[in-house]
């Protein structure tokens, strides 16, 4: 034990001297710690764990994976690292082969399908797929060859019922992710302590099983995971990622069997944990278990995936999510209040709507500050709440700006046109940077792009038929053709349009239900 602790403290302190700017939560330590990677030139490993296929995903699992899509994109998109991405699917297990018994069904039919519905899921909430996926049950030779070696090591034993377990007393650091109640609990006399965990099941009557030295039998949950990141990353990891209630045990026993393994004294650098999703009113996480599950196909059907990922950015990614209809709302008003903005600042820019005098030194002069707290916030653990929150000041004080009155001059208003793309583009491309799929779409559609080109074309007639008829009532005072141009406007809402008027000139946008 003391063998450890002078290891602890020494990688301890290399993590604080270092001139690494990053800043992320640490497990083992308790506290945020520089991230040192190794130089540009090689890659960054990042593994997470994937489902168990034995139902639909709910939304405390697309929390999970929305959060952590969210923290891939910063790491590759904003700091530029060479991320390459895995992902397991444990496509056996006790689950499986119930269900599969419930409703007298092949497990291998039970974990194929829900496992396509995972991915489909993951489709529509805009996560980005894994770069290598791993069925459990694909690589089975290879995870036996695993536990040979850990039992080749003595740290692990093949007990009477034909099943191989981890010995934990012989790995002194156990319990350096989560603090471990040291009181002594019964152990089943298959085992030798109640801590050991399974590495090898011994097959039963009517279950799926391999062959193995062992004898038959399929794998334990946790040595999965170490093998197929190990055949992927070798012996050591930069990011290992799932939701927080896989530390303890799942990561722990994870860390103990592949620093075993390949004789190491930490086997992940940096471990990631997403904080769970309770609903509104409840203390208690999503659980099947419980039966308080929300499914992801719910979601979908009440809310868009750009609300539902807003709601994950708006509170810190360590932090517990409260899911209910006050919190969805919050996070449709923020989206309203960013598209809003956007289709104010295009009507200034192509003129429609009254141009005013802009200080376009105090604009620039903000957008710098506030890109440098965006900055310091991702690099504070990654903190993107308070990134949306600078994002929406910045909004209000560009909105205030182009709505101060008209300037009367028009080389004037030109230049500061310039001005206020310039902020459209600053923060649309913060918003797209984290996933929010509706304003990449909007770029697309504004640049004439792809099909949405020619339907822009048609709104954009109507709207200006609109205007022509809205001007001609304005002048005449007839209240007909007021009507008119009300009915027209609450038809184009009925299909996510949005009219806008500003004097005798209005301008349109998308809006998502």
């Amino acid at each position: 034990m003391m063998h450890h602790l002078r290891l602890t403290r020494r990688f301890c302190t290399k993590v604080h001297n270092s001139d690494a700017a990053i800043r992320i939560y640490s497990c083992r330590f308790r506290e945020k710690v520089p991230l040192q990677l190794p130089s540009p030139a090689r890659i960054t490993s990042f593994y997470t764990c994937g489902p168990t296929v034995y139902d639909s995903a709910h939304i405390g699992h697309a929390s999970c994976y929305v959060r952590l899509d969210i923290l891939q994109r910063i790491l590759k998109d904003h700091f530029g690292l060479r991320l390459v991405t895995a992902m397991n699917i444990t496509d056996i297990d006790d689950k499986i082969i119930r269900r599969a018994a419930e409703v007298g069904k092949p497990w291998t039919d039970i974990a194929r399908h829900y496992e396509q519905e995972f991915w489909t899921d993951l489709q529509r909430l805009n996560v980005r797929p894994p770069d290598i996926k791993l069925r459990v049950t694909d690589h089975i030779p290879r995870i036996v060859a695993f536990i040979e070696q850990l039992i080749a090591k003595n740290y692990a034993y093949k007990s009477s019922d034909g099943s191989v377990y981890f010995e934990t007393a012989n790995y002194p650091q156990y319990g350096k992710l989560q603090n471990i109640p040291t009181e002594q609990q019964s152990s089943p006399e298959s085992k030798k302590s109640a801590a050991d965990f399974a590495l090898w099941k011994a097959a039963k009557p009517g279950e799926p099983s391999w062959p193995s030295p062992f004898g038959l039998g399929r794998p334990g949950w946790h040595i999965e995971c170490s093998t197929l990141a190990t055949q992927i990353f070798g012996r050591q990891l930069d990011f290992h990622a799932g939701g927080l209630d896989l530390r303890f045990p799942h990561h722990e026993n994870e860390e103990a069997q592949s620093c075993c393994y390949h004789g190491v004294d930490d086997w992940v650098h940096y471990w990631i944990h997403t904080g769970q999703l309770h609903l509104e009113g409840q203390t208690h996480k999503m659980s099947k278990s419980l039966k308080n599950t929300v499914s992801i196909g719910e979601l979908m059907g009440k809310y868009s995936a750009d609300e539902f990922r807003m709601l994950c950015l708006l509170s810190h990614y360590r932090s517990v999510i409260e899911f209910g209809d006050d919190s969805m709302t919050v996070a449709t008003n923020v989206l309203k209040k960013f598209r809003s903005f956007f289709g104010d600042c295009r009507a200034y820019v192509e003129g429609v709507k009254p141009a005013g005098m802009i200080d376009s030194g105090a604009l620039h002069g903000k957008v710098q500050e506030v890109d440098e707290k965006i900055e310091e916030f991702l690099r504070n653990d990654f903190n993107t709440a308070s990134v949306v929150t600078s994002l929406g000041d910045l909004a209000s004080t560009v909105n205030k700006s182009i709505n101060q009155g008209n300037s009367g001059d028009a080389a004037i208003v030109a230049s500061e046109s310039g001005v206020v793309q310039a902020m459209m583009n600053y923060i649309r491309g913060k918003l797209t940077l984290f996933g929010l799929l509706e304003f990449d779409e909007e770029r697309k559609i504004s640049s004439g792009s792809g099909d949405g080109h020619s339907i822009e074309q048609v709104i954009e007639s109507m709207v200006q038929i609109r205007g022509a008829i809205r001007v001609q009532a304005m002048d005449s005072k007839d209240r007909r053709l007021f009507a008119i141009c009300d009915q027209i406007r609450d038809r184009l809402k009925e299909v996510n349009v949005e009219i806008k008027d500003h004097g005798k000139s209005s301008s349109w946008s998308y809006v998502k239900r």
